[in-house]
């Protein structure tokens, strides 16, 4: 039998001739090299910096000089890190489009409440970083939380006894690393309720917080640290 492909056969169900495997393999093998030749040569031609409004005009005009420079070099990781570490900025995204456009975006963190910073107020986000200047103090504010990991905590601490009791934290207060004093309220304005609270809920705190919520209690102040007992009192 001839070695030869029958004739009736349509060209694309022909078996491929060794010769042609051999000129495109050929094609492919040489395309590589080039292209690795190439990669020192690409470069990014434009930066797009996208909400920024926490950015400072010098960190903006940073991001804009990385034009220009070899785009198979940049490391995206490092970039996200550094423009994630300036207050009030949250989540961020950097992204390299063909053919060398880097794109930058930067999302606004959530302001969950306010800490007072020399003679202002800094917003507080919701990993326990300052965000930055705020006119207008947001609750609860914080007092006396020094580190990210303490302030994290503290809005921990704030949500929790909101969720539990119904009512608005006006301010959290650090007294010992395991000794909170709150204030809340039901009403704006109305009666202030005044309470201690470890980082982690007690039965005394669960308790507590269940009476506030069936409005038992609405005022006055409440030692809820202890697992096994409540000592509650009236006044601020």
């Amino acid at each position: 039998m001839s070695g030869e492909a029958p004739r009736f056969l349509p060209e694309r169900l022909r078996p491929r001739s060794l010769g042609r495997r051999s000129r495109r393999g050929l094609v492919a093998a040489s395309v590589v090299p080039i292209c690795l030749l190439a990669l020192p040569l690409w470069r990014v031609s434009e930066v797009k910096v996208e909400g920024a409004s926490r950015l400072p005009p010098a960190a903006v005009a940073a991001l804009r000089d990385l034009a220009g420079q070899p785009a198979f070099g940049l490391d995206l990781a490092a970039i996200r890190d550094r423009v994630r570490a300036w207050p009030g900025v949250g989540e961020v995204q950097v992204e390299l489009e063909l053919p060398g456009t880097l794109v930058v975006r930067a999302e606004e963190a959530p302001t969950l409440g306010s800490m007072r910073v020399g003679q202002g107020w800094h917003g507080v986000g919701a990993d326990g970083r300052l965000t930055g200047v705020v006119q207008l103090p947001v609750g609860p504010l914080l007092a006396g939380f020094a580190s990210d990991a303490d302030r994290c905590r503290a809005l921990a601490v704030a949500q929790r006894l909101a969720a539990a009791t119904g009512a608005r934290v006006l301010e959290l207060r650090r007294i010992t690393p395991y000794d909170f004093e709150a204030r809340l309220t039901a009403a704006d304005p109305g009666p202030i309720a005044v309470v201690r609270v470890q980082p982690q809920p007690t039965t005394a705190e669960l308790a507590w917080c269940a009476a506030f919520a069936a409005g038992t209690v609405a005022q006055g102040w409440a030692d809820l640290r202890w697992p096994d007992r409540m000592v509650v009192g009236v006044g601020g």
